[in-house]
């Protein structure tokens, strides 16, 4: 079995931090002479972890481009690393950071002068995704077959994910987070974001600009923050085919869930030791006992990897001259998850799924692959409607888009992607099956390399366990 160590880098620039870790994955070849080749992670370990820093601004909307560049080429030295040994990685701007006017400008100039990245400009929705994966939240559904629902908590929003049967079922974004307000050692107030002035409004509570702030003032606020988080997610009325009963365990990561094991500050002075009220929002997580997550501050970013490299099934359809792509999101769909085949059961799972996509990748085409599992036997007519679903489903979503990919795991692809491209004549149809996938997953789809079938790559975020 060959095998090959690879330098992997994730960035996290986020609302209120920006932080560099470096991973090495293990990357072993598993072809013999009786199976098509095959690669897979089988190792992966944390090399060096950067400090945390404040994440640089020119002003309230615009993230200082120089002095981030300067940051991270200090980082990559004292990380003992270059560029051409960078083969793959994530950068993430998260949170509000992912607002501000220069971010997409930020995320090309770091693809092309920082390596060979997976890169993703992240909207709430996928944070939350990362922040899951990376917190443990879902390798814990998977070993328990619960709801376990993860909240990142930083400085302008906590990004919350339902996790169950080790995969993201549900995500939501709240306005909560340890820099919405901010403060001097006195306790004279600097800032409030205007998202939080609502809901001060809303529970009878007022805090300017100015005021100097008492503990108890800033005790209450940080109190019915966190308790209306934790209210909120217990509250949460989801699919009943997704989840039928409030989480067994509600996990906190981000900047404020690292400071959940601190002490309770007793002082304002002791909240505003960097500037804002995550110390004291953190311990109000605390007290209503809900769980420090394995992984906090760093849930977001570890690194990114190849997770396999396969070759398709031979009964592939493709009605495109695109080929090669590359970093091609994944969304799943599961087929049937009843007794019996139900289109609009179906249809219901690949709207929600296809709406969320198109919130949170950008408008590349393809924007996304949709991925078929729990796949049973599959009739004609079964695959009739299945073609009218997600070609309808997926044009309705993605108005502008000329290309579908649709992945299968048994071995009908040629007939699904004929049968979608009798759907829609308009569309370029690529269907694959034997893949092997993951929801939130990227994949590469290269030029043909046996007959019909091609090369296939796919890649996952790989964070510390």
């Amino acid at each position: 079995m060959l095998q090959k160590w690879i330098t992997s880098i994730g960035l996290d620039i986020g609302t209120s931090t920006t932080k560099l870790i470096v991973s090495k994955l293990l990357i072993a070849n598993q072809q013999n002479q009786f199976t098509l080749p095959g690669c897979q992670i089988i190792d992966r370990r944390v090399t060096y972890a950067s400090s945390i820093y404040t994440t640089p601004m020119l002003n309230d909307v615009e993230i200082d481009v120089q002095r981030l560049t300067v940051l991270l080429e200090q980082e990559y030295k004292n990380a003992g690393i270059s560029l051409d040994q960078v083969e793959a990685g994530a950068v993430i701007i998260t949170g509000e950071t992912a607002r501000k006017k220069n971010a997409e400008s930020i995320v090309h100039y770091l693809a092309e002068h920082a390596g060979d990245f997976v890169v993703a400009t992240a909207g709430a929705d996928l944070e939350g995704i990362l922040a899951a994966k990376g917190s443990g939240a879902i390798e814990r559904s998977a070993e328990t077959n619960a709801v376990i629902a993860n909240i990142d908590v930083g400085g302008g929003t906590a990004n919350i994910a339902l996790c169950q049967n080790g995969k993201v079922i549900e995500t939501f974004t709240l306005h909560v987070g340890g820099r919405l307000i901010r403060l001097n050692s006195e306790g004279f107030v600097t800032y409030v974001s205007s998202h939080l002035t609502e809901f001060l409004k809303n529970n009878s509570l007022t805090l300017r600009e100015g005021e100097k702030a008492t503990f108890e003032k800033l005790s209450s606020i940080c109190q019915l923050l966190a308790e209306e988080t934790v209210n909120y997610v217990n509250a949460l009325i989801v699919s009943p085919h997704t989840r039928s009963s409030i989480p067994e365990m509600i996990m906190v990561s981000g900047g404020v869930g690292a400071m959940m094991e601190k002490q309770k500050p007793k002082t304002v002075k002791e909240v505003a030791i960097h500037g804002d009220v995550g110390p004291l929002l953190a311990y109000h997580f605390q007290s209503i006992q809900v769980s420090q997550a394995a992984e906090t501050t760093r849930a977001t970013v570890i690194g990114a990897g190849m997770q396999n490299t396969e070759v398709s099934g031979s009964t592939v359809y493709i009605g495109s001259k695109r080929l090669p792509l590359k970093n091609i999101p994944i969304v799943e769909i599961p087929v049937q998850q009843e007794e019996k085949w139900n289109p609009l059961m179906f249809q219901e799972r690949a709207r929600a799924a296809c709406m969320q996509a198109s919130t949170i990748f950008s408008a590349e085409d393809p924007p996304a692959a949709i991925a078929l599992s729990h796949f049973p036997y599959c009739s004609y007519k079964m695959l009739q409607e299945l073609a009218k679903v997600i070609s309808a489903e997926f044009i309705a979503c993605f108005k502008g888009a000329k290309c579908l990919v649709v992945l299968c795991e048994q071995d009908i692809a040629k007939a699904l992607g004929q049968a979608l491209a009798k759907q829609r004549k308009e569309l370029e149809i690529i269907c694959l099956d034997q893949i092997d996938f993951t929801h939130g997953d990227y994949i590469d789809l290269g030029l043909p390399v046996a007959g019909e079938a091609i090369s296939v790559s796919v890649k996952t975020l790989a964070f510390s366990s």
